[in-house]
């Protein structure tokens, strides 16, 4: 299974690969360079990421938790 585009912006590109249950996250270089910079993550690494992600976004909305959230965010 090959890799696939799953979002694709001018500056970066998500693509998945669902046998490896992987993202890869392809920074785009302004300048047109053939090296991009990339970060893959496996489903764990990527669950904890949007988790983070989530935590941001209620900080941004000012949202109220309904449970406290630990230190090490658990």
């Amino acid at each position: 299974m090959m890799w696939e585009s799953v979002l694709k912006k001018d500056q970066f590109e998500i693509r998945m690969n669902p046998a490896y249950k992987s993202i890869l996250f392809q920074v785009s270089d302004p300048a047109g360079s053939e090296d991009q910079p990339a970060l893959m993550l496996n489903q764990a690494e990527l669950f904890e990421l949007m988790h983070a992600f989530l935590a941001i976004n209620r900080t941004f909305n000012r949202e109220t938790m309904y449970f406290e959230e630990g230190p090490d965010g658990a």
